[in-house]
């Protein structure tokens, strides 16, 4: 799905406005080549005296639109797949050994069988959290963009466009402002964090367990304003125990952009963004969870939560009410607490899972489609077995669609979504939580926090 998106996007990449931009241009050489390499066959083809007049053209025509692809998408190939940059890309080890290690934190995961469940990790799914995203992050660049998470579509807008959309709005909720200081915990390549500096003017910092993301962040923020590189900055950590660099009571705000379920347990990480934000102010996540039609005595359910949570690098999904206690114990009252999903439904949007199901516009479609999987599939395996893409390539190719195709099935079920929203509040120093009302959506929540006597008291708000 992801190899294929590239393909089809001939060359473009997300900007930091959730449109299509463009990567580095071909190298001269390439064009050059490119071009004589055309202008031969082209020759030959007029030289052919047997051909009639529209046929001629036909295959002119095949051989122009040939040209342009190879000229638009090898170049772009060569910057961003596995093994991409005449080995930039490479991981810190080999992809097929990577697979192997994250295959062992899900016991037998590649099959369908839910009763093999993983035990329980001391390291809060840390290590196979860092293992999935060192393996996954090319593929989801490629096909996804730089936003590794899903959400509701608007019709008549593009893919990119809705999703930066959503972005805003989750940074409204959170009360993000000009000068705002906030924490990114979990910020993947960077892509949302930075939409939401250049649309607020806040400060924002942001921590991923992967290294190899950092590397790319960096990388994409070298081309932006000194303006933006000034409020953006990236770090290596555990957001189970954060970098030295997010001091307590500093943050304005801090959030969670689909990075909280690959935690185990959700305490620690959430326990860390109360330790860093202000009392007064909020922590938010935008996180994957089954809903309350789940049912855990449902082997099919079981099923597709398993296939979620081996394809997405995830651990122990649960329910909102579940979810409620671990934010209570990590010293946070929970304010509001929806599907943010269903909220957009209402407005007129379409279902997350569109995206990886029919597809929403024409390079979803293209990649998500029932052929366009099946095409993606082979073209990958194709790519690996001639040695343009490194051994187990197709085998995280296979690993994602698992997850795409569980979810997908889940959403279009009722019984999960990947867009839960859940904010809870900082109480004073020294006081411990007292859960208050709960608000079901963004007008209930508006009326709770205005009314919040931790919230009154902020200064400035």
């Amino acid at each position: 799905m992801a190899l294929l998106a590239a393909f089809v996007n001939a060359g473009n990449v997300v900007d930091e406005s959730g449109q299509w931009g463009k990567l580095d241009q071909a190298p001269l050489s390439f064009t050059v080549a490119v071009c004589t390499v055309t202008v031969l066959l082209a020759t030959r083809i007029l030289g052919n005296k047997t051909s009639s007049t529209f046929s001629t053209m036909t295959k002119l025509a095949a051989l122009a639109a040939l040209a342009f692809f190879v000229h638009s998408n090898v170049p772009i190939w060569f910057q961003l797949t596995p093994g991409g940059r005449g080995g930039g890309n490479n991981l810190d080890t080999a992809r097929q050994d990577l697979l192997d290690r994250y295959d062992k934190f899900y016991v037998n995961a590649t099959e369908w069988d839910s009763s093999q469940q993983p035990d329980h990790d001391d390291a809060n799914n840390k290590d196979a959290a860092e293992r999935y995203f060192t393996l996954i992050t090319d593929f989801f660049e490629y096909g996804w963009g730089d936003a590794f998470h899903m959400a509701p579509l608007k019709p008549g807008w593009s893919f990119l466009r809705s999703m930066a959309e959503v972005e805003k709005h989750f940074g409204t909720l959170v009360g993000i402002k000009s000068g705002s200081r906030v924490a990114d915990l979990g910020m993947g390549i960077g892509g949302p964090m930075r939409r939401l500096v250049e649309f607020f003017g806040a400060t924002v910092q942001g921590v991923t367990i992967c290294e190899y993301q950092v590397g790319r962040a960096k990388k994409i923020t070298e081309s932006l304003t000194t303006w933006m590189q000034e409020r953006l900055s990236y770090y290596v950590g555990d957001y189970n125990s954060l970098p030295a660099s997010f001091e307590e009571n500093t943050f304005d705000a801090a959030y969670f952009m689909e990075s909280l379920s690959h935690a185990e347990d959700r305490t620690p990480p959430l326990s860390q963004a109360r330790k860093i934000v202000k009392p007064g102010h909020l922590v938010a996540a935008w996180q994957w969870m089954l809903k309350p039609a789940f049912n855990y005595s449902d082997l099919y359910h079981m099923d597709l939560k398993r296939g979620m949570e081996y394809g997405g690098g995830l651990r122990n999904l649960n329910k909102p009410h579940e979810r409620l206690k671990e934010w209570n114990d990590a010293g946070l009252e929970v304010l509001m607490s929806y599907d943010m999903g269903d909220d957009y439904l209402k407005r007129g949007w379409v279902g997350w899972w569109i995206a990886v199901t029919d597809g929403h516009d024409i390079p979803s479609m293209l990649t998500s489609s029932y052929y366009g999987r099946r095409l993606t599939m082979a073209t990958v395996k194709f790519l690996e077995w001639v040695g343009i893409a490194e051994v187990g390539t197709y085998r995280t190719a296979l690993m994602l669609e698992h997850c795409g195709y569980s979810a997908a099935t889940a959403g279009e079920l009722g019984i999960f979504t990947p867009a839960w929203v859940t904010i809870g509040i900082v109480p004073p120093e020294g006081q411990a939580v007292k859960q208050g009302p709960i608000a079901d959506g963004p007008e209930t929540f508006n009326k709770i926090l205005d009314a919040h006597p931790y919230y009154l008291n902020v200064p400035g708000w």
